[in-house]
């Protein structure tokens, strides 16, 4: 059982680590999304590695642990954090929490921390889940899915703790957790409150608070039967400084979703959910009001079998129906409605071979409100088929192999607003549901106390939005590119992990099949390609009671080629973190960290042979912590 606070340590961890422990009404579902899910790519990040690099917002320490995530100019600092997933024909990825069906949230514009929806120390991990999704998540999959891991009540006994921050940029972090559980039921809670005084430093910020809290709550009816319910809520305030004034913006997210897991015998059970969020961003000033909220019922019947001697079949069949409500502005009211059917599936051979396969159909529906008027149904397509089958093989006892074919789709709510009412324009291309298809090449080589994995893909966007004369057309994005992962325990003492990634190329072709290279969502617009991301995690127990750490992320530069073949170069960057714990007593800790110790400012933003403007930019910040157990 648990019994610290989880920012005690940086606590670097292999991939194939598992999470926390399952009840037995979860454990047949366990078994068939850990077979199907076996030759696909994915970076995992424990919690602790998360709330020590950046404990306001979890995507930024991300980026130095996970492979996969692109970081284009603007994105490096501490405020940021990129959620696009491999591809570059949209927007970002969908979220997943406990592994749900994948959503969206309204982002808070203008400046500041952003992805605070869930305190930082309630995370028990993140996972990059790589490739198309479609089948086990639904919308937003086109190069993957961000998936967050809530701690349980299940792993601890009678504990609370708070973690206390403060850094030299004038802010100040509090957060704390409580958790507990006996045979029948566990709960976890935690909650946070950040304040920030910036006073124009950087000069774009006078000063944001957040504030959050979460609970999860289970209950065993039996041992066959569990029921899990998940709240949140979060209100996120940046006065940001725009034009010399001073800009009042709020964000608001709440998080809602229920459980219940029942096994029927030893090869079956079946899992019931609902989960419903509401998000919204305010920026008077600017007359911005937007929101997007989902609303999503589920249900799955899982499976196991033996087909014969030495062989296993693990499978599911599911159904969802899925609704998206977004408004903005005052102008539109949109309700996007979705019903699916899916199955996973996945047959072990002696224990090794495995081939996967996965199937699901969405039929899509639309109701589009522009200014107070309901508009004609413009879906090109009222359904999609999403599928996937890939193999996986260990060749020696230690080095497996596997390979992947998998579709993604992406409603693309945002093109109504975000392109003005040119997804209106019947002389277009109307709405069409962007589909991708990933397919993927790895190896992953073990050895006692580490690894390295290795993944090559190539990733086709169709659909994609594009603004053009006033109405849409549909462009083709193909990327393909390269990642490297290592996990090494050098010593008792000393762990290291790195990851390299490397975007090969990024060809736009439109619709006339005109190819416009890295010019994706309108004239004039060119998407800058990151050439070479590296990151590095060192994690050193100078003693029991000690411990140093550091984090690096580096990235060689950026190439964008414009619809005419003019190339502009932006340089690259490097980030540097450096931290210390140590223990005085078994219940308190101080911990110290030096953020950005090299001082950038830029990231990636300068075009190559022009001055970078350092003023009003933030630089290296001290921050001292302590956490403390009672």
């Amino acid at each position: 059982m648990s019994t610290t606070a989880i920012a005690e340590v940086f606590d670097l961890k292999p991939v194939v680590v598992t999470g926390t422990n399952v009840h037995e009404s979860q454990q047949i579902r366990s078994k068939v999304d850990g077979a199907y899910n076996s030759s696909r790519s994915a970076s995992e990040v424990d919690g602790s590695v998360i709330q020590n690099v950046n404990p306001v917002n979890k995507y930024d320490a991300l980026r130095y642990n996970a492979t996969g995530l692109i970081n284009q100019p603007g994105t490096g600092d501490r405020f940021g954090g990129g959620t696009k997933i491999r591809t570059f024909g949209d927007w970002g990825a969908s979220q997943s929490i406990d592994g749900l069906p994948g959503i969206k949230f309204q982002g808070t514009d203008g400046g500041g921390y952003g992805n605070t929806s869930i305190p930082t120390i309630a995370v028990d991990k993140m996972t990059v889940q790589k490739g198309g999704r479609a089948v086990q998540y639904g919308n937003g999959s086109d190069g993957g899915v961000l998936e967050t891991r809530i701690k349980s009540g299940r792993d601890y006994k009678n504990h609370q703790a708070i973690s206390l921050d403060a850094s030299s940029a004038r802010e100040g972090l509090m957060q704390g957790e409580i958790a507990d559980s006996t045979e029948q039921w566990d709960y976890y809670a935690a909650a946070s409150g950040f304040y920030g005084d910036y006073n124009g430093d950087p000069e774009n910020l006078e000063q944001q608070s957040v504030i959050g809290g979460l609970a999860k709550v289970g209950w065993n009816f039996s041992p066959d039967t569990r029921a899990e319910f998940l709240a949140s809520v979060d209100r996120n305030q940046p006065d940001i400084i725009r034009n010399g004034e001073v800009n009042e913006i709020t964000g608001e997210t709440m998080i809602g979703a229920a459980t219940l897991d029942h096994r029927l015998n030893d090869s079956q059970s079946l899992q019931f959910g609902l989960l419903a969020t509401s998000s919204e961003m305010q920026w008077p000033a600017r007359s911005r009001d937007r929101s997007v909220d989902n609303q999503i019922g589920f249900m799955n019947h899982f499976m196991t079998a033996p087909v014969a001697d030495g062989i296993v079949w693990d499978g599911s069949v599911g159904a969802e129906v899925a609704r998206i409500h977004t408004e903005r502005d005052g102008l539109w009211d949109n309700s996007f409605v979705d019903y699916a059917l899916k199955t996973t599936n996945a047959v072990t051979f002696n224990d090794n071979l495995q081939i996967t396969g996965g199937l699901r159909h969405t039929w899509f529906t639309n109701d589009i409100v522009y200014d107070g008027a309901e508009q004609p149904d413009n879906l090109e397509n009222d359904g999609l088929f999403s599928y996937q089958f890939g193999a996986s093989y260990s060749v020696l006892e230690k080095t497996r192999v596997r390979a992947s074919y998998a579709t993604g789709f992406n409603r693309y709510v945002g093109k109504y607003g975000n392109f003005g009412t040119d997804a209106l324009n019947p002389s277009g291309a109307g709405d069409e549901i962007v589909e991708s298809r990933t397919v993927e090449v790895g190896l992953n080589q073990g050895w006692d106390g580490g690894y390295v994995d290795f993944a090559l893909y190539n990733i086709v966007q169709e659909n994609v939005p594009r603004r053009n004369n006033g109405a849409i057309e549909s462009v083709e994005v193909d990327q393909s590119g390269f990642e490297a992962e290592i996990f090494a325990t050098i010593t008792d003492r000393l762990t290291a992990s790195a990851g390299y990634m490397r975007v090969i190329d990024v060809e736009a072709t439109r619709a006339d099949g005109t190819e416009v290279n890295n010019n994706i969502f309108w004239s004039g617009q060119t998407t800058s390609v990151p050439e070479n991301q590296f990151s590095l995690r060192l994690d050193y127990r100078v003693t029991d009671e000690i411990g140093l750490w550091t984090a690096a992320y580096h990235s060689t530069g950026y190439e964008a080629v414009d619809a005419d073949g003019e190339v502009t170069k932006r340089d690259g960057f490097t980030r540097l973190d450096l931290g210390a714990s140590w223990w005085a007593t078994a219940n308190w800790a101080l911990r110290a960290r030096v953020e950005n110790v090299l001082d950038e400012r830029d990231f990636g933003t300068a075009v190559q042979g022009t001055t970078v403007n350092d003023e009003g930019k933030l630089g290296r910040v001290f921050w001292l912590g302590t956490d403390i157990i009672f």
